[in-house]
């Protein structure tokens, strides 16, 4: 029996998109995913081919076998699907921001409701991870791959002395773009470009995070 079904409705949770959005991506209804979904329908074969791409999975798992979360985001076995989840005590579970979380330009970034992924990453303070992608504005000279994973630690007080030439990310209210921190005396400015940029503020640090490390995988 083909799983396509059943894989469309478990690639929407996990990339966080309704049925009217996932449609959207492929041109599709709302009720043509619900048909998807429920079993009354599948989708043509160019349209498994769409799909297939634009998450890359192979053609055969996505009909053939119940994904996993693991296999969805792509990540080797540092993610975990929900029956394992639990026993990741040694994991750390990181907000990750992806490119689907742009398809509406009037979608805002709530990180308390963003999917969690368990990465072994160890520090005292939260992370969050975003994936490189077209729609974050960045610095002209970027030394990261596109779909690359970056993580990225917040800035306290205590780490203002190890800013400088570090990129970043700037997380605000209803702004987002990574950058490269200047430090000037005690001024210290996280730069899109000449036109963009954030003076650090402690009352506002919670919007300022520094590089921390980035995971790409290799194919």
């Amino acid at each position: 029996m083909s799983q396509i079904g059943s894989n469309i409705k478990k690639l929407r949770k996990v990339k966080g998109l309704s049925q009217q959005a996932f449609a959207d991506l492929f041109s599709l209804t709302r009720g043509n995913i619900s048909s998807y979904e429920e079993r009354r329908a599948e989708p043509k074969i160019e349209v498994i081919l769409q799909i297939a791409k634009y998450f890359s999975i192979p053609v055969a798992q996505l009909l053939e076998k119940q994904l996993t979360v693991n296999e969805i985001l792509n990540f080797e076995d540092y993610f975990e699907d929900s029956t394992t989840l639990m026993a990741a005590k040694n994991m750390s579970a990181v907000p990750f921001i992806g490119r689907e979380n742009f398809l509406h330009a009037n979608r805002k970034i709530d990180v308390t409701n963003m999917p969690k992924i368990y990465f072994p990453i160890y520090h005292k303070q939260n992370f969050l991870a975003l994936e490189n992608c077209s729609f974050i504005p960045k610095p002209l000279i970027f030394p990261f791959e596109e779909n690359a994973i970056l993580f990225f630690e917040p800035v306290e007080i205590a780490i203002l002395h190890t800013l400088d030439q570090h990129y970043g990310v700037y997380l605000g209210a209803d702004e987002l773009f990574f950058g490269q921190y200047q430090t000037n005396g005690n001024d210290i400015e996280l730069i899109l470009n000449d036109w963009m940029k954030k003076g650090f503020a402690a009352e506002k640090k919670s919007y300022f995070w520094k590089l921390y490390g980035k995971f790409e995988k290799v194919v």
